[in-house]
């Protein structure tokens, strides 16, 4: 299989998140170049200055995929790329906060897909507990201090899942 840049999988997922910065597409390009890629789109999304506008660089992106030969994903494909990427990142501890909100919102927007739907609720569960609350309805065994871990485990438990899956989206 060949490597890509773990950025790819938020970006073929475009389409499914709300508020996706056309930014991160010069930060893929960048990595997909140092890795090797080479395409005449690729340089050009490289080679945008930020901040992008969606309209001004998503035509750049899709061709630059399309000559990379990595399918743009949509529905439910694109659904489990984009979390696929956020619990990568949470199974390693960065940013756990950042990545629980991006799939909340990942939820919201896509009518609240069975696959991540107990992130949307350890989502809430965290915000009682960081307003205060020593109680809250949403995860039954999560208290102030196992919180995080709980969001972990089930981030490395997602993966195991969908690990297989996500990858051959990528052959």
């Amino acid at each position: 299989m060949r490597v890509i840049s773990d950025l790819t999988y938020k970006i073929v997922a475009f389409s499914v998140i709300e508020d996706f910065k056309m930014d991160e597409s010069v930060d893929w390009a960048i990595e997909m170049l140092r890795l090797g890629y080479e395409t005449p789109s690729l340089l050009i999304v490289a080679g945008l200055t930020k901040p992008v506008i969606r309209i001004e660089g998503e035509e750049y992106l899709k061709a630059a995929l399309k000559e990379l030969n990595i399918k743009q994903q949509t529905g439910d494909n694109a659904i489990v790329c984009y979390s696929y990427y956020c619990m990568q990142k949470i199974a390693v501890l960065d940013n756990i906060r950042m990545n629980l909100q991006d799939l909340f919102s990942l939820n919201i927007y896509n009518d609240y897909p069975r696959s991540i739907y107990d992130f949307y609720l350890l989502y809430w569960a965290w915000d009682d507990f960081d307003y205060g609350s020593d109680w809250q309805h949403y995860w039954e065994s999560a208290t102030k201090e196992n919180i995080q871990d709980i969001i972990v485990e089930k981030a490395k438990e997602w993966l195991k899942i969908h690990e297989v899956e996500t990858r051959q989206l990528f052959l």
